[in-house]
């Protein structure tokens, strides 16, 4: 694994090198092709997965379509809270959207680490308490702000989904169509080229 993702990996988990060194030489490392299914709907998985590259979503049905619940990219976690949890069938999908790699932690593993060592115990106490925040963010912004405005805050935060992830899953991600997706991108294209540059 490349310094830098290492290096990514602590940032956006808020670990100590140390600690995240400890966690991937007892993980499983995987590789993952697009569209490859990581846990399927109804599918009971406990493991908890450290994305080192690529990027993957979570989804379910609604109306009969696919409906993007969330986006997770490099040094990002993921996981079936259900799974992961309670140890019962996962209410929603999770796809690698590009060619991926994770480290792959099960349950059992992670639970021998947290006894043998408080540090690591509070690092997994941090690594559930900030993808949950994460989690409740997002369907926060869902409700409270305008699908240009969660475009821009995708665009900022996770550039590298509007990248590589295909419109079609932005646009359910955002709750449009793919129509109203192409008319906020050239919304802000027009945006951009109208803002005077700085001194």
């Amino acid at each position: 694994m490349k310094d830098t993702t290492l290096q990514i990996i602590t940032s956006r988990l808020s670990a100590t090198e140390h600690e995240i060194r400890t966690l991937l030489e007892n993980a499983e490392e995987q590789t993952f092709s697009h569209k490859d299914i990581i846990v399927h709907e109804g599918e009971s998985n406990s493991n908890l997965y450290i994305i080192t590259r690529g990027v993957w979503r979570a989804y379910t049905f609604k109306d009969g379509s696919e409906a993007t619940l969330w986006f997770a990219g490099e040094g990002e976690i993921a996981f079936s809270t259900w799974g992961y949890v309670a140890n019962i069938p996962s209410r929603l999908t999770l796809e690698a959207v590009t060619d991926s790699e994770a480290y792959c932690l099960t349950k059992e593993k992670l639970e021998q680490l947290y006894r043998s060592s408080v540090q690591l115990a509070n690092l997994g106490r941090r690594l559930l308490e900030n993808f949950m925040l994460e989690i409740e963010i997002s369907w926060l912004d869902s409700y409270n702000r305008t699908a240009f405005e969660r475009y821009v805050m995708l665009l900022q935060k996770q550039p590298e989904i509007i990248q590589s992830v295909p419109l079609k899953h932005i646009a359910s991600y955002l709750g449009v169509t793919a129509q109203s997706l192409s008319r906020i991108r050239a919304q802000l294209v027009r945006l951009t080229e109208s803002t005077p540059p700085l001194p």
